[in-house]
């Protein structure tokens, strides 16, 4: 028969906290990379860095946790791994142009809405 433990004290454990908060972490830094504007100002602006050979055509650019399907994160993964997906050094011009219009690099805003039909 399996034993089975009851907690009196309800506060989670030193384990358990730290779980938590690296999954808050994860799940913050996730945001900040992914979300369009927050790669332009946190990864663009403070490194001059740019993605390169996103397969905007099969998946738009956004957060992660987003990517509706096993298959279009299968994508990302072959093209990170393979380094057809990279991080490439830009110009001060290639950034003058990329501040008027990232749609080309990073594609056009998905909303909310348009997520769905992915």
């Amino acid at each position: 028969m399996a034993q089975i433990t009851f907690r009196l004290n309800a506060r989670p454990t030193y384990s358990e906290r730290m779980t938590d908060a690296r999954s808050e972490l994860r799940q913050l830094i996730k945001e900040q990379l992914c979300d369009r504007r927050s790669y332009m100002k946190n990864i663009v602006t403070r490194y001059r860095v740019r993605i390169e050979g996103w397969p905007l055509a099969e998946v738009s650019f956004r957060n992660l946790s987003d990517v509706p399907n096993l298959g279009k994160l299968e994508i990302l993964l072959r093209g990170w791994k393979e380094g057809s997906i990279r991080f490439c050094r830009i110009s001060d011009e290639q950034y003058r142009a990329m501040l008027v219009d990232p749609t080309p690099w990073i594609g056009p805003e998905v909303h909310a809405d348009d997520a769905r039909g992915e």
